[in-house]
């Protein structure tokens, strides 16, 4: 699947700028994202941070020439400071995907939103699964 089969990507404005199996980043206009206080709405950060993680775990589970569907597990975020200018969110891997005890591939991936002036706004850490087309989970 590709992120632009994906609702919010195209609704939020985002743009794919940067995709390997080693980093991923996406773009996010900061108009049409915005909250009541003029900065970048929370949930369109962590949309865009969460998409950018799945798309690195996407075109790292290609590379390996693994199938399967790529779902998001767990994530934890932290806001740092408003984003006030466009948003920049890059994904990395902080781990080799493993090989789950139920057969599936779990990814480890760490992902950082930036504003304008390149100064880190948002964090991201999320575990993904790739998971069977059998429908197994871990």
């Amino acid at each position: 699947m590709e992120l632009e089969k994906i609702e919010p990507f195209h609704t939020l404005g985002f743009r794919k700028e940067q995709v390997s199996a080693e980093r991923v980043t996406i773009s996010v206009p900061l108009i049409g994202n915005r909250n009541d206080k003029g900065t970048m709405f929370g949930g369109s950060v962590y949309s865009a941070m969460v998409l950018a993680g799945w798309k690195l775990c996407v075109e790292q589970a290609r590379s390996l020439q693994l199938s399967g569907d790529v779902v998001v597990r767990d994530s934890s975020i932290s806001f740092l400071r408003p984003m006030k200018t466009d948003l920049v969110a890059t994904a990395v891997a902080r781990s080799t995907p493993e090989k789950t005890a139920r057969g599936n591939y779990a990814f480890d991936i760490s992902v950082s939103a930036s504003d304008d002036d390149g100064k880190t706004c948002a964090e991201f850490s999320g575990s993904y699964r790739l998971v069977s087309k059998k429908g197994k989970t871990s």
